[in-house]
């Protein structure tokens, strides 16, 4: 069957192609012969089929994970935006791998897509129970995508269908058998700044209250100047890849208000970790003989004029923001 690329969007009966990208940059950063910046999803190739890809061709990275490693990170787009995913991926499962020797005995991914947590820490995650929480479209594709690379399923997977928009994720939870009395890691990456205000509090406040003591989460989120800066310059090239599909960045956690908005949501802060901040690049972006191994940033607007560049310099300077970051937070006392 053939797709009209131009009409596919984000949400029930339509595959996420945001999440095709995110596992394409994700294959392409597994290939990195440097194990101290290598991102550690090698099994999100095998997830990735031409078809996949061919839903994706206007994104940089559709072509770059085809051919020579070397020569894709030529792109700096695409060496940017898979610097990001490395960041991304290592701190959330750093903090999972935490959660779970601390006694966690459930993971619950929110907006899972072609996510491969389950598969590649199966010996750690054996005895607990992993829910997979996403549209059904995406479900259905990736689900497909596991038979045909020869992924088996393990007995510990939960598939849980949602539409953030307007489910309420305790009752999709507990229709999927996840139990509230036991302690509980989520995983919320790439979601939020897709919806409204009130659904991520909604969603932040569902598992603040429908969690065991101890529960936490970990979740990336763009800060309010972020949106604003998209809403004023049409022209930056992350238009391309999600307004243009149908799937816009439009919330903003408040900046400066980070802590008062997720402790209004239930949430205590334990740590904030700006995606463009040094402490993310001693982390995670530095290679194995001591040397940065770049920057989690894409290029510049493509083809700009000099007053689109110099208002998006200025919004940098002058903004106090996090622009773009992760966050770990526990379930507050109640």
């Amino acid at each position: 069957m053939c797709v009209n690329r131009s009409t596919v969007g984000f949400g029930p009966g339509q595959p996420s192609r945001t999440s095709i990208v995110v596992a394409a940059l994700r294959a392409f950063g597994a290939r990195e012969p440097d194990a101290s910046v290598r991102n550690p999803d090698w099994l999100a190739e095998r997830l990735i089929s031409s078809g996949e890809l061919q839903l994706i061709t206007e994104h940089p990275i559709s072509q770059a994970v085809r051919e020579d490693y070397q020569k894709g990170r030529q792109n700096r787009e695409v060496a940017g935006m898979s610097n990001l995913m490395l960041v991304r991926t290592r701190f959330i499962e750093e903090h999972m791998q935490r959660a779970l020797e601390q006694g966690a005995t459930q993971v619950v991914i929110l907006g899972a897509g072609f996510d491969t947590r389950a598969y590649r820490f199966v010996e750690l995650l054996k005895d607990k129970t992993v829910f997979e929480v996403d549209y059904r479209s995406t479900q259905e594709i990736k689900k497909r995508r596991l038979a045909e690379a020869s992924i088996a399923i393990p007995p510990f997977v939960h598939f849980a269908e949602i539409d953030f928009k307007k489910d309420a994720l305790a009752d999709v939870l507990s229709n999927a058998g996840y139990k509230a009395s036991e302690r509980t890691f989520f995983i919320w990456e790439g979601v939020s700044m897709y919806l409204s205000e009130s659904a991520v509090r909604e969603t932040l406040r569902a598992i603040s209250s429908y969690s065991a003591p101890g529960s936490s989460i970990v979740m990336d989120f763009a800060g309010q100047a972020m949106i604003e800066m998209l809403q004023k310059l049409p022209e930056l090239s992350q238009h391309n890849y999600t307004t243009h599909w149908g799937e816009p960045w439009i919330f903003g956690v408040p900046d400066g208000r980070e802590r008062e908005f997720f402790h209004e949501c239930g949430l205590e802060v334990r740590e904030i970790l700006t995606v463009f901040g040094r402490e993310a690049t001693r982390r995670y972006l530095t290679r194995s003989d001591g040397k940065r191994f770049g920057t989690p940033r894409g290029g510049g607007p493509r083809d700009a004029k000099l007053s689109t560049i110099a208002r998006m310099m200025w919004m940098l300077v002058t903004r106090r923001s996090k622009w773009y970051a992760l966050a770990k937070l526990d379930v507050a006392a109640q």
